[in-house]
């Protein structure tokens, strides 16, 4: 990945780049097999990176950082055909984040499938940002933040105060105590027009930045928190049904 928000070298993850040539000349019969087993596995898919479909960033095996790679052009509508044809109409998501380019927005529209919003970049450049509440389309799937982001908590603990009173403005949330913003931001995600809103069990616990997944560009102490039953069961599922129920997002509440 090239220099972005979460690191100023990139991402130099070492990865062999596909022969999609190669690949196209039997239509991509080993991505359809992985596609095809993931399907039965999950109710859905995420395709992580869904912006290297349209160009990836190539770096030479040379290069200790990400700086200097180059765009390529990627496999585009004929990878995504071929998961249709596997996948039918399973839940498939187009994880469209990163530098977005035009040609990324129209594989994305193309594709049918729902790109991602991320509350966390919600502040970040423009004000207006795709990334809030109110521009979420219903073709698409919400987070407060992904696996990559601090927790909602430790988000705004970290923000300098400022940001931390925008934030919260445009929430309406007037409270000193801010450890408190949680039920205002859960319930505005679930309100907004995104046709799917998922929310890492962190936030739903209410946990700070010591129990993040994942810090991008670290190697250390990620990938390792675990819940039990007795913490998961201090949720209040009684008040989430609510929500879900008054906003319409009732389809699977009872299993909540």
């Amino acid at each position: 990945m090239p220099p972005d928000y979460f690191s100023e070298d990139g991402q130099l993850w070492g990865n062999p780049l596909y022969d999609w040539d190669k690949m196209k000349e039997n239509n991509f019969s080993w991505w359809r097999e992985r596609m095809s087993f993931m399907c039965e596995l999950f109710d859905g898919v995420r395709i992580d990176h869904f912006r290297g479909l349209e160009s990836y960033f190539s770096i030479p095996a040379s290069e200790k950082t990400a700086k200097n790679g180059k765009w390529v052009k990627g496999p585009g509508m004929s990878l995504i055909n071929a998961f249709k044809d596997i996948c039918g109409d399973k839940l498939i998501i187009a994880e469209d984040l990163g530098e977005i380019t035009p040609e990324v927005e129209k594989l994305v529209k193309d594709s049918t499938y729902p790109g991602m919003r991320v509350l966390q970049f919600g502040l970040l450049g423009e004000d207006n940002s795709m990334h809030l509440p109110h521009n979420y389309p219903n073709n698409c799937v919400a987070y407060t933040g992904t696996h990559d982001n601090n927790t909602l908590l430790g988000y705004v603990w970290d923000l300098d105060k400022a940001s931390r009173e925008k934030f919260l403005d445009y929430f309406g949330y007037e409270d000193a105590n801010w450890d408190n913003c949680y039920d205002t931001v859960i319930r505005s995600m679930l309100a907004s027009h995104a046709g799917l809103v998922i929310f890492p069990i962190q936030d739903l616990l209410k946990y700070g930045k010591d129990t993040r997944l994942n810090t991008p560009g670290s190697c250390d102490d990620n990938w390792s928190f675990r819940i039990t039953k007795e913490q998961f069961d201090t949720i209040d599922r009684n008040k989430l049904r609510k929500w879900i129920n008054a906003y319409a997002r009732n389809k699977n509440a009872k299993q909540f």
